[in-house]
């Protein structure tokens, strides 16, 4: 394997790659690019100017250019076998594991998948087609077609010649487990290799296959799936139909994309943003996408100035509250969005439901209470050492210390309430959580250095 290559040398060997292709040295390129790994070589791909990039593509081995193009974003896959000729594309695609060749096929126009499946088998395609059928994000859309099925009903001397011919057929590490079925295709159990090799050959294995198999329907969601795969700690997770015939395999390195990809969605959700977002997106429609989420925002940040209005004088009379406002606003709503990440990861993984909301907040309301009262203490210091008004110092820290224990609370809430009315929890939670943090906190100060008016001026 190459070692993987740093921004300067993916720079230079941008320009070197480029000029080779440019020069027709073909033999040159394809050599250089081979032996890198193929996330470097998916960099180097994703940095070359379009027709450069179609250049080297058609020059490698398909096999190579399926490994590359496997590391690339999803848009960018479609995006680079869209612009290739049909007889390439299918090349390369064909050579791509059966779960990412189906991403690949759905993500693009039908007469061009149509023209890449015209060039392959009829029981290719078909099995193209169906793999593509299923929603991406459920266990069906997620699942690979490579693993080992063995007949029940066969000896161990029989199941042995048949695994080795079905281990040819695969890619080296796509076959975790052996799965036992029965004659129509129905999954029964599962077999441990160690069993194959040790048994005698006479043995049939319905008298050795582990009978206890956790499996998904292909129905299930993403998020279902990683549960299962968090909760089991598997390997591979076989996907099964409605009468529980094998279908395919999701497996552990499906798992670390799958959770990324759930990761990664939440974060943006929370920021209003949607999943596919990329920067090769036009301006305008970045923008149309973006500003209605940031026009909301100024919406709920009017509500929340609206106290700060309504407390002038105060302001006027002890101009130095100003200061502290945005850090108390601030302080306490990273502790709160600390408190939402939690919840909803917690969510995703069914670590917790939203009948729990009682407990969820009680063990935050805690945590709170002791974070705050530091963060408080730490402040009031700062704000009495800075003033020399310790009346100003009992202001902040109280007011920062009462909004860390609100906002946690909030943050750890919000999510689970929300979900029991079957909404996104990551799209509302940050906004809302927002929007009371500032409230709650420019209340807090305000009305209490309005109290305590005559010890701080």
């Amino acid at each position: 394997m190459a070692d993987s290559i740093d921004t300067s040398a993916n720079t230079e060997l941008v320009a070197s790659v480029t000029r080779q292709l440019r020069n027709g040295e073909e033999a040159a390129v394809s050599a250089a690019v081979s032996a890198l790994h193929p996330v470097d070589a998916a960099r180097l791909v994703a940095r070359l100017e379009e027709a450069d990039r179609l250049a080297l593509l058609e020059i490698l081995n398909r096999e190579t250019a399926a490994d590359i193009v496997e590391q690339l974003t999803e848009r960018d896959k479609a995006r680079v076998v869209g612009a290739l000729e049909p007889e390439v594309a299918s090349g390369i695609v064909r050579e791509m594991a059966s779960d990412e060749a189906a991403d690949v096929l759905g993500d693009l126009p039908q007469a061009k998948t149509d023209a890449i499946l015209a060039t392959w088998s009829p029981r290719q395609a078909a099995k193209a087609r169906r793999l593509i059928a299923f929603a991406e994000d459920s266990a069906g859309g997620l699942m690979a077609t490579e693993f080992v099925a063995l007949r029940e009903s066969l000896t161990v001397r029989q199941a042995l010649r048949s695994l080795r011919t079905q281990l040819r057929r695969l890619k080296e590490g796509s076959a975790a487990y052996v799965y036992t079925v029965d004659r129509t295709g129905a999954l029964t159990g599962v077999l441990q290799l160690r069993d194959l090799v040790t048994r005698r050959p006479e043995q049939p294995l319905a008298d050795l296959k582990l009978s206890q198999v956790q499996f998904v329907h292909h129905s299930a969601s993403k998020e279902e799936v990683a549960r299962r795969f968090h909760r089991h700690r598997y390997l591979a997770l076989p996907v099964v139909d409605d009468q529980q015939r094998l279908l395919g395999v999701i497996t552990a390195d499906s798992l670390v994309d799958l959770t990324r990809e759930i990761a990664t969605e939440e974060m943006l959700k929370m920021q209003g943003l949607d999943t596919d977002e990329t920067r090769a997106l036009p301006v305008l429609k970045i923008v149309r996408r973006r500003i209605t989420w940031l026009s909301l925002n100024i919406v709920l940040n009017l509500i929340a100035a609206s106290v700060i209005a309504f407390y002038t004088d105060t302001l006027k009379a002890v101009i130095a509250l100003a200061v502290f406002l945005p850090i108390i606003s601030d302080m306490s709503g990273v502790s709160g969005m600390q408190a939402v990440a939690v919840s909803i990861r917690d969510l995703a993984l069914n670590r917790t439901s939203p009948q729990e909301l009682w407990r969820v907040i009680g063990k935050e309301a805690r945590i709170g209470f002791i974070n705050g009262l530091v963060l408080g203490a730490e402040i009031g210091l700062v704000s009495y050492l800075w003033k020399g008004l310790p009346w100003l110092g009992v202001v902040v820290a109280v007011s920062l210390w009462l909004n860390t224990i609100i906002s946690v609370c909030m943050g750890s809430g919000l999510p689970l309430l929300i979900k029991r009315f079957n909404l996104d929890p990551a799209i509302a939670s940050g906004p809302i959580l927002t929007t009371i943090t500032d409230l709650m906190g420019f209340l807090i100060v305000l009305s209490l250095a309005t109290r305590l008016l005559p010890h701080l001026i």
